[in-house]
């Protein structure tokens, strides 16, 4: 062979960097007969373990790999050069060479197969030629996966740009069909607002005149009465004006003119405006408004309307301390203050004050009343004078509107500047409306209306009814106390809170309240007098200005007895008071009655309990005796016999003690103390527990739990009520019964049990005696257990009710409100 000649040859073959092997064509073996020592590094051989020893042998197929195809394609490659004597360039193959350490390494190659022939053709060896492209491969396939991906990237962008698209279209499809509702909302108060005006107009002058007439004055009765209507009458231009500014700042026909004045003047003129109404509610007002150095350019009326909404807005929210008006020069800027030490703004709530129609919730105020838009209106006016209005607050410390208006009038347009100064003398319209609705909201808290005595012949023997009216409008409280006056005592209050703290001192018969009010509003007015058992069932007339059915069925939900929508009439007003007295006057005797009748009851069972239970211990004591003496001559029927008669002494003795129970519980004074309502039930549940060591019953008591009142009646209502609960959940596979107390502002407890339940439809008859929603050889019982839980309950001022679902459990709530001191 060519090679075991010159050994120089061997040497510079060996040490050349292809990767190659030299085989004999001895088909099927392959045997290999030199080696490059590239070709040993890269297949991890040496020639010892490789020389004279078949290509297959050495380099079978990856045994792990059950698809391995790279030996049967290097064969069949081989096989080819031998049949055609010419070289054969091979695909990349998936050839995978086992390691140093014997495991196999995942290897791609790219071989040819180069034949060399003898003289005569014949071919004496096969050159197997192969170059590593492993890491190219995996860099292809890497490089697959990327476009794979940045293909899939490309069809999600797509994608969202699509729905991106769409978003956009219908985003733009909504702010035109925002723009038009807000046009037409706009349009709509523009022309009901000019509608309203016209009425006005002619109620007003009328009004005016007859005020003013002094040839035939108007006797004192009926010029309050129409005082009172012309001053409302002009509250009711005020809001129609302001909604009319809004309406046209929002079209873009707000027209301004703007002329030269004395800012510091105008603006002192306007803050002092509220001086009588500051000294009246014991308040500062501080205002340092120095002349201007130079004329600012404003549209009076508009600068009129800024100034009395931000100190208007300053004395609601301010209800002691001081309210103060500023104005200085910084610079080419006019700058105004309005500071107040008042209830302060949330920091979460200071992006939306300049919105329309945003109230803070819970803010304490004067009055509830206001259209929602003052603040807005003053935003819009800043900036048609090209300035800019801010606001900062810290609550319970007080609030600052700062306004900043440009020197000169060089922003301004134009055509809107006139030279000609303006006056900064006289009292406007706007300026006298602010001041009288700041004099009323300053009506006394509370008060009592003097007594309108009936005609001497229509006197009644019996005392008036009391009427308490809540209504923030000083002016409604007027008017509906001068309706009742005549024929009821009555007290007014200003809000919620000022009624609640009346009842010490004056027990109305009925209470009338506003729903929107300061402090405490109706609805909140209406929880607290029903959470009270003293005036629980107290008649609530709620009034609104919400009108139709949704509104009503939410106040008659709440709880109150009536709903009078405003506007009503004095006759209407009457009627529904007339009526709910009657109504509260029936049901209290009817109480009467009820309370004397089950007394008489309970007297009349208590006595007849005691009678019934000598003759029971006799039946019983008889019964057993005849089973102790007679045993051998009864027979197992007359055994029966003898033990149903126990058994039904036993029942009726047990009858006969709740009966008792429930005449004592009515009967037996209450001795207030503190009560660890937890250890009470865990004393229960032990109880139960040892009384039947059968039951498996998973109970929770909440820990900590605990109350005023009487330990005796209160442990007879956890006997009943987990008693109960242990009773009925008797037919359940896991039976969870749990004592525990509600997250409210009432104290309510509860126990909840998983059991048979019942059909909610007869919940109110659960608490009467003798009552059973179950069959009583199912269930045993007696029917008293939950009506002495209600007179339990109700002793203590607190009531029961319950709640659930057929074969879904049942809960049991009641509230204890807290009890200081003994009662009877």
């Amino acid at each position: 062979m060519w090679m075991a000649g010159d050994p120089d040859f061997r040497i510079l073959f060996e040490q050349s960097p292809d990767v190659l092997v030299v085989l004999l064509p001895d088909a099927p073996r392959f045997t290999m007969v030199a080696a490059t020592d590239a070709r040993l590094a890269a297949t991890h051989t040496t020639r010892a373990g490789t020389i004279g020893k078949g290509l297959f042998e050495v380099f079978p197929d990856n045994p792990e790999e059950a698809g391995a195809t790279g030996a049967n394609n290097l064969r069949a490659s081989l096989e080819r050069v031998l049949a055609t004597r010419t070289a054969d360039t091979m695909a990349v193959q998936k050839y995978d060479i086992r390691g140093p350490d014997g495991t196999f390494e995942t290897k791609h190659w790219s071989p040819k197969n180069l034949p060399v022939l003898s003289p005569s053709g014949e071919v004496l060896y096969i050159l197997h030629r192969v170059e590593d492209v492993t890491d190219l491969v995996r860099a292809s396939e890497l490089g697959e996966e990327l476009r794979d991906r940045n293909r899939d990237m490309e069809r999600e962008v797509i994608a969202r740009s699509r729905e991106l698209h769409q978003a956009n279209r219908q985003l733009r499809e909504t702010n035109v069909k925002l723009g038009e509702l807000d046009v037409a909302k706009t349009a709509f108060f523009s022309n009901i607002s000019h509608e309203f005006r016209t009425p006005l107009t002619l109620m007003l002058g009328p009004l005016e005149d007859a005020l003013a007439d002094q040839q035939e004055p108007l006797g004192p009765r009926l010029r309050t009465s129409l005082g009172l209507v012309h001053d409302n009458a002009l509250r009711l231009l005020k809001l129609v004006n302001a909604l009319l500014d809004f309406s046209r700042i929002e079209a873009g026909r707000m027209t301004a003119r703007f002329a030269p004045l004395d800012l510091g003047r105008v603006t002192a003129e306007g803050a002092g405006m509220f001086q009588s109404a500051t000294d009246k509610a014991g308040m500062s007002l501080v205002v340092d408004c120095p002349p201007s150095s130079e004329p600012a350019f404003v549209d009076r009326d508009m600068w009129e309307k800024i100034v009395t909404n931000l100190v208007s807005n300053a004395f609601k929210f301010t209800l002691a301390g001081t309210i103060s008006v500023r104005c200085r020069e910084e610079g080419s800027a006019f700058v105004v203050e309005v500071a107040d030490t008042g209830v302060g703004i949330p920091e979460s709530e200071l992006p939306y004050v300049f919105d329309r129609f945003h109230r803070v919730p819970g803010a304490t105020s004067r009055t509830h009343e206001g259209t929602g838009i003052g603040l807005a209106l003053v935003r819009e006016l800043v900036g048609l004078h090209g300035g800019e209005v801010s606001v900062t607050s810290e609550v319970g410390v007080g609030t600052t509107f700062r306004v900043e208006l440009p020197k000169g009038h060089a922003h301004l347009a134009p055509e809107a500047v006139s030279l000609t100064p303006m006056t900064a003398e006289g009292r406007s319209d706007a300026m006298a409306a602010r001041d009288a609705e700041a004099q009323r909201w300053l009506a006394p808290t509370s008060e009592r209306l003097p007594v309108v005595a009936p005609p001497v012949d229509a006197a009644a023997e019996t005392p008036r009814a009391r009427i308490l009216v809540v209504d923030d409008n000083a002016d409604l409280r007027t008017y509906i106390a001068g309706i009742l006056s005549p024929k009821y005592d009555v007290r007014t209050a200003n809000d919620g809170r000022a009624a609640l703290d009346t009842l010490p001192s004056w027990r109305p018969d009925m209470v009338i309240s506003d729903v929107m009010m300061p402090v405490l509003d109706g609805f909140g007015l209406l929880r607290e007098l029903r959470a009270d058992p003293s005036t629980a069932s107290l008649p609530v007339i709620l009034l609104s200005a919400r009108a139709g059915e949704e509104a009503a069925v939410e106040g008659l939900d709440a709880g109150s007895d009536d709903y009078l929508v405003k506007p009503f009439s004095a006759r209407e007003l009457l009627a529904r008071v007339r009526t709910h007295l009657e109504l509260e006057k029936t049901r209290r005797a009817w109480a009467a009655d009820l309370e004397r009748a089950n007394r008489e009851l309970e007297a009349f069972s208590y006595s007849v309990s005691h009678d019934l239970r000598a003759p029971l211990r006799a039946v019983d004591g008889f019964a057993h005796a005849l089973v102790e003496d007679y045993a051998d001559v009864l027979d197992a029927a007359g055994k029966d016999c003898v033990e149903r008669i126990r058994k039904g002494a036993s029942r009726m003795g047990e009858l006969i003690e709740s009966l008792l129970e429930l005449s004592r519980i009515t009967m037996a004074p209450l001795r207030a103390e503190s009560v660890l309502l937890s250890e009470l039930a865990t004393s229960v549940v032990e109880e139960l527990r040892r009384a039947h060591p059968g039951r498996t019953v998973d109970v929770g008591v909440e820990a900590g739990l605990a109350t005023r009142g009487d330990r005796r009646l209160l442990n007879v209502v956890l006997v009943n009520l987990i008693g109960n609960a242990w009773k009925f959940t008797s037919k359940v596979a896991v039976a969870r019964i749990d004592f525990g107390r509600l997250v409210t502002s009432e104290p309510t407890f509860f126990v909840r049990d998983n059991g048979a339940g019942f059909d909610p439809t007869y919940a109110q008859r659960l608490f009467a005696p003798f009552q059973r929603l179950h069959d009583a050889n199912e269930f045993e019982g007696t029917g008293v257990g939950l009506a002495t839980v209600q007179r339990a309950i109700s002793r203590h001022g607190g009531r029961i009710w319950a709640e659930s679902a057929a074969g879904k459990g049942a809960t049991f709530l009641f509230t204890l409100p807290d009890r200081r001191g003994a009662s009877s």
